[in-house]
């Protein structure tokens, strides 16, 4: 917005309204005072440039976002961490520590969070809480594989799935938020209220709000993760417990996560050669990825052309000659209850 105000162009505006009784050529004294002047100033514009994203807050205002949403009581969702079952064999009667730590195959570690005393057959069960907060750490079954430091008589452990890790809220995510505060008037327990209700809950991205959907007085909510994919079941209920808290009286709720159908693609291609096949495949799935999350809650129809469009987009891809999605070559359906997410993606 400042660009313009440059030291040379305040300078000479300062020298155009002195006197024409001043000398202000080079080297006169004039012109030697107003440079250093002009210098100040031009760097006092730009710091004014700096208070823009403070007064106009986008995703890329950092730390003021939180400054401006937390005026209306709007706070950054710092994110869960996930949890999983443990099943342990040993000598009988042993004790396993509270907060003994265990680690994945990716290096990830988890916490056991009460002690473990094993019962006669030597077998015991616990529960391991992921050491920080993300989704990295929702691991599959039997994933967490060794100990930090192993235990004399401990013979062997097998840990369950991993569920309930969400990310940090972005700033993107945060500031979409407080524009909907702002765009999206709020009253009476009104669509609005129930959209910002679930989307105040760590693992929550987005909310569909279905009114009367079982006759009058009730309310049905679907919900989506921060990468609008179905969640889990600990996310449903916690929305469910903070609406219980806030809902008009009367209002029946149901709250439930959508569904995921899983948008599966296959094609022949043809490449030019700068880029291989594997990266090629990563790179449209990534933008596949973006543009289901994109239609979520929005659209009801996966495009056939827009993906047809997004793998010849993909840097190498200079043709196809056959792409099927979902088996066919038409548009697919998305239920109201249902979001699109990437299955499988199947290049040659």
């Amino acid at each position: 917005m400042f660009e313009d105000r440059t030291p040379e162009v305040i300078r000479g505006e300062i020298l155009a309204e002195m006197s024409e009784r001043v000398q202000i050529r080079e080297g006169s004294f004039a012109a030697e005072m107003a440079g250093p002047a002009a210098v100040e100033l031009s760097l006092a514009y730009q710091a004014l440039a700096a208070l823009i994203p403070c007064f106009y807050v986008d995703e890329g205002s950092g730390g003021f976002i939180d400054i401006a949403a937390g005026r209306y009581g709007i706070l950054r969702k710092e994110g869960t961490r996930a949890a999983c079952s443990l099943q342990l064999t040993g000598r009988a009667g042993m004790t396993v520590p509270a907060g003994t730590v265990f680690v994945s195959e990716e290096g990830l570690e988890f916490a056991l969070d009460e002690a473990v005393t094993l019962s006669a057959d030597g077998t015991g069960e616990g529960t391991l809480t992921a050491s920080e907060v993300g989704d990295a750490y929702n691991v599959q079954a039997g994933a967490v594989t060794q100990m930090v430091t192993t235990m004399t008589g401990l013979d062997t452990w097998s840990s369950g799935a991993a569920t309930g890790g969400t990310d940090p809220e972005t700033d993107k995510a945060l500031v979409g938020r407080l524009y909907d505060f702002w765009r999206k008037p709020s009253t009476s327990g009104n669509v609005h209220d129930y959209e910002r209700w679930c989307t105040e809950v760590d693992g929550v991205g987005a909310a569909k709000v279905l009114p009367l959907w079982n006759g009058p007085g009730t309310v049905k909510v679907l919900l989506v993760s921060q990468e609008h994919r179905p969640v889990d079941e600990s996310v449903v209920t916690a929305v469910a417990t903070h609406i219980e808290r806030l809902r008009p009286v009367g209002a029946a709720v149901t709250v439930g996560s959508a569904g995921g159908v899983a948008i599966n693609v296959t094609a022949a291609l043809t490449l030019d050669g700068s880029v291989p096949l594997s990266e090629v495949k990563a790179r449209f799935a990534a933008k596949l990825d973006a543009y289901l999350q994109s239609v979520a809650f929005v659209s009801d129809t996966v495009l056939f052309n827009r993906i047809a469009f997004l793998l010849l987009d993909v840097t190498g891809v200079t043709d196809y000659t056959t792409l099927t999605v979902n088996g066919g070559t038409d548009n697919v359906a998305i239920a109201s209850d249902q979001v699109p997410v990437v299955g499988t993606v199947t290049l040659t």
